[in-house]
């Protein structure tokens, strides 16, 4: 591909800046011909400003056109260099850029990533112009996905973005791109994180993607009026079963330590969906005095349909489980054990804090009720060709965990219940740090976010997540993310969490961004992109209020 080819309209030599110097495996360096050829200009309906930094050149070289982005300018500091510039003798100072080579054309219309190829010593390098920068927007994703055959890509997702430094360049995507490996959008309190959220959404909708929206403000509450989208309230039109919580995610909830608690629990439960089977769920089961035989096969005869029980006598139940074998002519019998009992204090303490002290009781039912159950709605969603559902869980207290468990139940509920052969989806969860305060890392494999991270895109479950505190978000999570975009980021703490997919530059960039600027890095991108997102015309409450 030679170089001419895009610059038909403008001599190309308007654009030259100078040759290749230097070159390192990670950067090199231009040797510009002189000073003057750096003034800001305007050719035609080209604007240049080789002055500064974060702008394209491209490279003439034997092996195809690089395409690079200039990170560092610099004149020498010595008495020569000062005293022809003071004499406006630009001709004779040699200014020098640092570039990072982005990417390669050769033998194709696009550019590719370089790989071990790199520019050479040299090298003539000019400025890219209109055609060029046009030429590498079609070429940022390093994977092009195709529906149904080669010649049918996937739709993109139009103009979701404008790109930061090219003045009227929109930004669009293949949705794969953008998914394939989850993305996860990163900034502090007012920094566009939710604007830029909602703009993505927008696009995902208008293609007819079906989501699952999480929402734990309300502030997406009216975002979605769309007649394919179910709308629920946590806690006030819809529920959740107590059967269909599993005993590990009672233990998350009441915080039940790894010692004895989470045994005396499960004990507890399974005692009271006896009590539901028999049609006694307003009573405990008593244990004190009972032969133990006789216990055992009430306990045994339940089966797997029975999984219901009455959760408010949960703090009675766990007391009556303080027994224990026992001795002489008792010994078949189950007899009071006061120590057990005390320490058993401890966990009914805890359960009847999480029922006194939040919500807890309105998200849960035992028999009919008005309203919906979750999992139900959970079903029609995953059997539905193209609706989608919104779910408030704005009730949901921030530290009571009844979120965390929500969000485990119904992730691993997800991936069990989508085939192969079901339609794909994206899983929107905002603010997700609200809901990973409780996983488990040393048993990551019980958490529901991880395992959509890890098995989700096999099944067509593809997760969006928000948070502006990236710190809290587990490091097993952050291993399956593929593509980050990051707003302004003040705590040092926050940096360091995703330092790993910064250079030192960007991390310095994060700290200054105005509201709504992002950088998107993905592993299905060429490099890092800026963009400034613009505000989705759906409704948003996301507004200060002024004081």
């Amino acid at each position: 591909m030679n170089v001419d080819s895009f610059y038909t309209q403008i001599d190309k030599e308007n654009f030259y800046l100078g040759i290749i110097s230097q070159v390192y495996r990670a950067n090199s360096f231009v040797q510009v011909e002189n000073l003057s050829v750096l003034s800001n200009r305007k050719i035609r309906d080209e604007t240049l400003n080789p002055n500064t930094i974060n702008y394209l050149v491209v490279i003439e070289d034997n092996q195809g056109l690089f395409i690079g982005e200039v990170y560092q300018a610099k004149v020498q500091d010595n008495d020569v260099v000062n005293q022809s510039i003071n004499l406006g003798k630009l001709d004779r100072v040699f200014p020098e850029l640092g570039i990072n080579v982005i990417g390669l054309m050769h033998e194709t219309e696009s550019f590719k990533l370089p790989g071990f190829k790199t520019v050479g010593i040299n090298d003539r390098v000019y400025v890219a112009n209109s055609n060029l920068i046009e030429r590498f927007q079609q070429s940022l994703q390093t994977t092009q996905y195709n529906q149904f055959g080669a010649d049918n890509p996937q739709e993109l997702l139009k103009n979701v973005a404008v790109l930061a430094n090219s003045e009227g360049s929109y930004f669009s995507i293949q949705p794969n791109a953008l998914f394939e490996r989850h993305l996860l959008v990163i900034g502090s309190t007012n920094s566009g994180k939710s604007t830029s959220s909602l703009a993505i959404l927008d696009s995902v909708i208008l293609n007819g993607i079906k989501v699952l929206v999480i929402d734990p403000t309300g502030e997406y509450s009216d975002s979605f009026p769309e007649e394919s989208f179910t709308r629920l309230t946590f806690g006030v039109d819809t529920f959740l079963p107590t059967g269909m919580v599993s005993i590990q995610q009672w233990e998350l909830l009441f915080q039940a330590n790894g010692n004895t608690q989470g045994a005396v629990l499960a004990d507890a439960i399974t005692s009271l969906r006896f009590q539901m089977k028999e049609g006694l769920d307003s009573k405990i089961y008593k244990k004190d005095g009972e032969v133990v035989q006789a216990v055992q096969a009430d306990m045994q005869s339940l089966d797997d349909l029975d999984t219901s029980f009455n959760l408010l006598k949960l703090p009675e139940q766990i007391n009556a489980e303080s027994v224990e074998l026992g001795n002489g002519r008792n010994q078949n019998m189950y007899v009071l054990n006061n120590f057990r009992a005390n320490s058993n204090s401890w966990l009914v303490q805890k359960v009847r804090h999480q029922m006194d002290y939040s919500n807890f009781k309105d998200f849960f039912v035992t028999d009919s009720r008005t309203g919906a159950s979750l999992l139900d709605q959970l079903d029609k969603f995953c059997e539905s060709p193209n609706g989608s559902l919104y779910v408030d869980a704005s009730r949901i207290g921030v530290s009571d965990g009844v979120g965390s468990m929500i969000v485990d139940l119904i992730s691993n509920y997800l991936i069990e219940r989508q085939t192969v052969f079901a339609k794909p989806f994206v899983l929107f969860v905002d603010e997700v740090h609200r809901y990973t305060q409780f996983i488990d890392t040393d048993s990551p494999a019980e958490s529901g976010l991880i395992n959509v991270a890890r098995e989700g895109r096999k099944r067509g479950v593809f997760l969006f997540l928000t948070t502006q505190s990236p710190s809290d978000v587990p490091k097993i999570l952050y291993s399956q993310i593929g593509t980050l975009l990051v707003h302004r980021l003040t705590s040092n703490d926050d940096l360091q969490s995703i330092k790993s997919h910064l250079d030192e530059r960007s991390q310095k960039q994060i700290i200054g961004l105005n509201q709504g600027e992002a950088l998107l890095i993905s592993i299905n991108l060429l490099r890092k992109i800026q963009l400034k997102f613009i505000p989705s015309s759906r409704v948003h409450h996301n507004e200060t209020p002024l004081l």
